[in-house]
C-alpha cells in the first residue's frame, strides 16, 4: 500500500473514533425565581417528568421511567457529572428530553425519580458557594 493510502486510512480511523452521538438539547433556567414549575416551563403534552442523575445508563433510565429508552445514544448523562437530564413522558413514551448544566441548577439534588406534571414544582435553593439546587415543594 502506498503512503497516501495509509494516511487516508489513519484519518478515517481517527475521525470515526472521535464521532460523538448527537447531543441532547441543553436547557437553562432562570435562577432568580423562587420556584421553578416545570409544568409551566416545559412545553408539550407530557404527564410526568423524570430526573436522571449523572452516570445513569440505559438500565437505570429504564428502571426510573418504567420502560426501555436508549438515552445513551441521545445524551452524555452516562459519562458526565456536569449535567442532569430531564425526561418528559406521556403514556410511557418520551416526548422531550434535555440536559440541564449543574452549574445552572443542580436537579440531581432530587435524586432519580419522576414527578407528575401537576406536582413538578421545585423551590430554588442557593448554597453558601453560590450554587443553585432545587427541593421538591
Amino acid at each position: 500500500m502506498s503512503m497516501n493510502r495509509y494516511l487516508f486510512l489513519l484519518i478515517i480511523l481517527l475521525t470515526s473514533s472521535c464521532y460523538e452521538f448527537q447531543a441532547a438539547p441543553k436547557r437553562m433556567f432562570n435562577v432568580s425565581q423562587e420556584f421553578i414549575d416545570l409544568s409551566m416551563e416545559v412545553d408539550g403534552d407530557w404527564d410526568r417528568i423524570c430526573i436522571i442523575t449523572p452516570y445513569s445508563n440505559n438500565a437505570i433510565v429504564q428502571e426510573t421511567i418504567g420502560f426501555k429508552y436508549d438515552i445513551e445514544s441521545k445524551s452524555s448523562i452516562d459519562v458526565l457529572d456536569g449535567i442532569t437530564l430531564l425526561v418528559a413522558t406521556n403514556q410511557n413514551k418520551v416526548v422531550q428530553y434535555f440536559e440541564v448544566p449543574r452549574n445552572n441548577i443542580d436537579f440531581s439534588s432530587l435524586g432519580l425519580g419522576c414527578y407528575a406534571s401537576g406536582n413538578a414544582k421545585f423551590k430554588v435553593i442557593k448554597d453558601q458557594n453560590g450554587w443553585f439546587s432545587v427541593k421538591h415543594s
